[in-house]
């Protein structure tokens, strides 16, 4: 089982990695990094963080290329 941990731990920052690149919105980063940096507020429900990632993204019509 531990034999298997680096290659999970690998396959993980590739997931990651790959969902930054299509601009899947990561919302277990997000809550980490409000508290983490932000304690004294409250993180945004998970349907409003995807919302919200939703909006910016659709936001900006020149940075898309069709």
């Amino acid at each position: 089982m531990r034999a298997l941990a680096p290659l999970r731990a690998r396959l993980r920052a590739v997931g990651e990695i790959t969902r930054r690149i299509i601009g899947v919105p990561d919302y277990e980063r997000y809550a980490a990094h409000m508290r983490r940096h932000h304690p004294d507020q409250q993180p945004l429900p998970r349907h409003e963080f995807a919302r919200q990632r939703l909006d910016e993204k659709y936001a900006k019509p020149g940075s898309r290329c069709c």
